[in-house]
């Protein structure tokens, strides 16, 4: 009969093998996204390999036990079979779940861009309308006095809704972009993507007051103006 401590130098030395195990170094010579994917096919041989070693090892253990050098046989090839498949599902399961969370944190990421160039758009466009506020008011001034044709009122005039015009533009742009970062933090339950979603509105918000301040100021027009034609 085989001894009890054939089993136990069995498991040991696949349990050995499975902590020998190790993941490959980073390669300054690939992209992080490759090195990534390189841990990702690390991990996954490792875990079917451990899943196969620990299936023999109980396989053997079982057989062993069971019917001698026969079962011991028997039961490491059956077992090997079946760690070999747990092992594939589980790594198939941990593959699957980190290339979900690195496109989880791409979505973060890129909403977060998005997010910090809202908030400088808008910025920038409250200081925009301040300054187009000065010059509506000046062009009135001197449209109102005479001191320039209507032609030239019109052509500085234009310059200022050129600004409206952009900041529309702005405007729709963000909007879409809050949109779909709002779907994306909605599909994943994740409040990280719903913050930059709110704080993208925020700034949206600010870009449509700016652009309203300015579309008020532009309708104040000044007595005797008429509208170009064309």
């Amino acid at each position: 009969m085989i001894k009890i401590n054939f089993y136990k130098i069995t498991l040991v030395g696949s349990a050995c093998l499975i902590l020998s195990a190790c993941s490959p170094t980073y390669n300054v010579n690939l992209t992080p996204e490759q090195n990534r994917q390189q841990q990702r096919d690390a991990q996954y041989n490792r875990t079917l390999g451990e899943g196969a070693l620990l299936g023999t090892a109980l396989g053997a253990l079982a057989g062993g036990l069971a019917g001698g050098k026969k079962g011991l046989l028997i039961g490491s090839l059956s077992g090997a079979a079946l760690g070999t498949g747990v092992g594939a599902l589980t790594a198939n399961r941990t593959q699957n779940q980190q290339i979900g969370e690195d496109q989880l944190n791409q979505q973060i990421a890129a909403a977060h861009q998005i997010n910090m160039a809202a908030q400088a758009d808008a910025q920038n466009a409250a200081q925009q309308v301040n300054n187009a506020q000065q010059q509506l008011a000046t062009l009135n001034q001197k449209i109102a006095a005479k001191k320039i044709s209507m032609a030239q009122y019109n052509k500085q005039l234009g310059r200022i809704q050129n600004t409206s015009k952009e900041l529309k533009n702005k405007i729709n742009y963000y909007s879409e972009q809050s949109r779909q970062i709002h779907q994306y933090a909605q599909l994943s339950q994740d409040p990280r993507l719903a913050r930059e979603a709110q704080q993208t509105d925020d700034a949206l918000n600010r870009l449509k007051y700016a652009e309203n301040l300015l579309a008020s100021g532009m309708g104040a027009q000044p007595a005797g103006y008429s509208q170009p034609r064309g």
